[in-house]
């Protein structure tokens, strides 16, 4: 409802006219208060640009800047209000649910570090290509290290080195019989193959 000053004298009604002081254009009072607050009914539009000065945490329905980020409430603006924009923004993310990659890649470089069981239809190793000429490509674009190990403990029972060459891991004695299994042995450079018994 509007405030009305018809057929009001001055004197009785400057304490409700407001003054600009030239300099900073801070908002007065007619009795030379700075004006804090104020209420609008409708709009609000300015031709250059409206600036907020850092305050107190508030809540509730309240604009206000907290060390230059603007806040509605308790809610960052800045973060689009109902979560992160980026997801550098959060050092320590963790999915809540299955992540779904709707059918987009997952690039850059880094590690994978995972704790646990994977399944995939196919797998490159050494070339960041989707063209796969195999169910899993070992392709590396400098050989600089074994191509494939598998190890238990200590005993390397299988690798491909560098060269492409496959070695077997040795036995000093014969090992447990399993057929159809294949092994070496390196006391006698003979290598055995399981036929049960």
């Amino acid at each position: 409802m509007a405030y009305d000053l018809t057929n009001s004298n001055i004197s009785d009604t400057f304490q409700h006219l407001l003054q600009v002081r030239a300099n900073d254009k801070t908002v007065y009072d007619a009795l030379g208060n700075t004006l804090d607050e104020f209420r609008l009914s409708g709009s609000f539009t300015t031709s250059e640009f409206f600036e907020i000065e850092d305050g107190d945490s508030v809540t509730g329905n309240k604009l206000h800047s907290r060390a230059g980020t603007l806040y509605w409430g308790g809610t960052n603006l800045e973060t689009g209000g109902s979560g992160l924009s980026n997801l550098v923004e959060d050092t320590t993310p963790q999915l809540g649910a299955n992540l779904d990659l709707n059918s987009k890649e997952v690039t850059g470089a880094g590690n994978f570090l995972i704790n646990g069981s994977g399944s995939f239809t196919e797998i490159n190793l050494g070339a960041t290509t989707n063209t796969l000429s195999a169910y899993m490509n070992i392709e590396p674009a400098n050989v600089v290290k074994d191509l494939f190990l598998i190890k238990s403990g200590s005993f390397s029972a299988l690798n491909v080195n560098q060269n492409g060459v496959m070695n077997l891991g040795g036995f000093t004695s014969e090992p447990n019989v399993v057929e159809g299994g294949f092994y070496y042995n390196t006391n006698n450079n003979e290598f055995y193959l399981g036929t049960g018994e």
